[in-house]
């Protein structure tokens, strides 16, 4: 039946398309008004993770007679300007989930590592999801930014960690001339009740995790030729863990014989990560790169320190107006004692050749090599290759948001990672638009994303979603949302 829907909404999109590709290329169509596309374009959150592509935006940002606005629409104009004027965002969205699946009792859960794993139920489980951005200036050189994520579901068997969490960041951001520093506070609380134990890097027991807090630096400056950037994160994080209780050397068991009591111990982890990065621009095509990475685990521990220092070339010219090529080789050698001997050299090979028609077709192919160099064997081993061809159409640029065709493969065999891909975002009816999504893997898995929303004005929408995924020979699993976007 799901199958036969997602069909369904492909032909009746299709059938839009080539309706609104007459539309578009009738010269006397009016537009939309410019600020309408600005403040979706500038405003609006992605729907899942959706390509970015160079050159797509092509509204139309110029007056004339035949794009002024209507009267009744001047007081929206007023808020638009003034909103822009501040470069204020105030930006929310709120869904309800109702998560089902059709795994049964008895099998663990999907999430692998936890210990005290609950069995799976059938029955569907309820979540809510709330997502917060404020930004604005402080002057001309200083901008802030607010965000705060908080998600709850019933315990459930979503791929999740913990099913009550709150994340909160603060950041300030200073720009002048050619000078860059942002300074960034983050913290992330996880429900103690509503979190499973798992086993974390650099902690020997199963721990829980309970708090995170960080603060980061991040600086560049430009020199003209040579330019500096450095980026430092400090995180402190807060768990529980849990070892069996012993009594004259035997663990306890509790009332059913297959159950250890346990007792439960509180602890803090300490890590700083810095990584700088120095550039010289040989032309301003080419650059020459070295870069240096440091992890310091502050504890006692010094078994996951690691250190890493490289450097390369990076090319990167736009041809002309449609197309442009990007590439770069970056070697860098690994010192961790964490790290296996093959890894200590690490080469980086990426290219990318991108390309836009006058027709609003536009994509990318893009490659990209890793290998490594064992100094014991001195051998050269392939890690993998990953090689992503994109293609979208863009058409009805004069509605709300923009309308396209978004298709794509990866293949990564190394990684089990191939896939092909197709997306579409379609204008139905008027304030109306659909999004279908379709994601299938050889190896992992195969998803369905399908998405309505109508907007009540263009600053505030309300919509559902559903998300199907198919786990091959693990479980199939669908979510359910229904949700409402607001720009204040």
């Amino acid at each position: 039946m799901k199958k036969i829907l997602i069909l369904l909404l492909i032909s009746l999109s299709i059938s839009f398309v080539f309706s609104d590709e007459e539309q578009n290329n009738n010269p006397n169509t009016e537009s939309e008004n410019k600020y309408y596309k600005i403040a979706r374009s500038l405003y609006q959150k992605p729907f899942g993770e959706t390509l970015c592509l160079p050159f797509i935006w092509l509204g139309n940002l110029t007056d004339s007679k035949e794009n002024k606005l209507e009267s009744s629409n001047n007081q929206k104009l007023n808020d638009l300007d003034q909103r822009r004027e501040s470069n204020l965002t105030n930006w929310s969205q709120l869904s309800l989930q109702y998560f089902t699946t059709d795994a049964e009792d008895g099998i663990d859960l999907v999430t692998g590592a936890t210990q005290t794993i609950e069995n799976i139920s059938p029955e569907g489980k309820f979540g809510v999801y709330y997502e917060h951005e404020l930004s604005g200036k402080i002057n001309s050189n200083l901008s802030y930014n607010l965000n705060d994520d908080l998600f709850y579901s019933q315990k459930s068997h979503e791929r999740r960690n913990s099913f009550f969490k709150n994340d909160l960041s603060l950041g300030f951001l200073y720009k002048k001339n050619l000078t860059y520093l942002k300074v960034k506070y983050n913290n992330r609380y996880y429900d103690p009740e509503q979190t499973n134990y798992m086993y974390l890097p650099g902690i020997v027991h199963t721990s829980q995790k309970q708090m995170i807090n960080s603060a980061a630096v991040h600086f560049k400056q430009d020199f003209g030729k040579f330019d500096v950037n450095i980026y430092s994160n400090f995180r402190d994080l807060k768990y529980e863990y849990a070892i069996p209780e012993e009594e004259d050397g035997k663990k306890i068991l509790s009332d059913r014989d297959d159950e250890l009591e346990y007792d439960s111990f509180e602890g803090y982890d300490n890590d700083i990560y810095s990584q700088g990065r120095v550039n010289y621009s040989i032309i301003p095509e080419l650059k020459f790169f070295a870069n240096a990475y440091f992890k310091d685990d502050l504890n006692e521990s010094d078994l996951y320190d690691q250190t890493k220092f490289g450097g390369g070339l990076e090319y990167d010219n736009n041809i002309d107006l449609f197309s442009a090529i990007k590439a770069r080789i970056h070697y860098y050698n690994n010192f961790s004692d964490i790290i296996d001997n093959e890894l200590d050299h690490v080469m980086i090979t990426n290219l990318r050749y991108s390309k836009r028609f006058r027709n609003g077709i536009s994509g990318f192919i893009a490659y990209i090599n890793r290998s490594c160099y064992d100094n014991e064997t001195s051998k050269v081993y392939r890690i993998s290759n990953m090689l992503r061809i994109h293609a979208m159409y863009s058409y009805s640029l004069q509605n709300l948001r923009n309308s396209y065709i978004l298709m794509g493969i990866k293949y990564n065999p190394e990684n089990n990672g191939s896939l092909v891909f197709m997306e579409q975002s379609q204008q139905l009816l008027k304030d109306i638009y659909s999004t279908i999504k379709v994601k299938y893997s050889l190896d992992l898995y195969t998803s369905y994303n399908l998405k309505l929303e109508y907007f009540l004005t263009p600053l505030r929408s309300i919509w559902i979603k559903d998300e199907f995924t198919d786990h091959y020979d693990i479980q199939k699993q669908n979510l359910i949302f229904v949700g409402t976007t607001f720009i204040f």
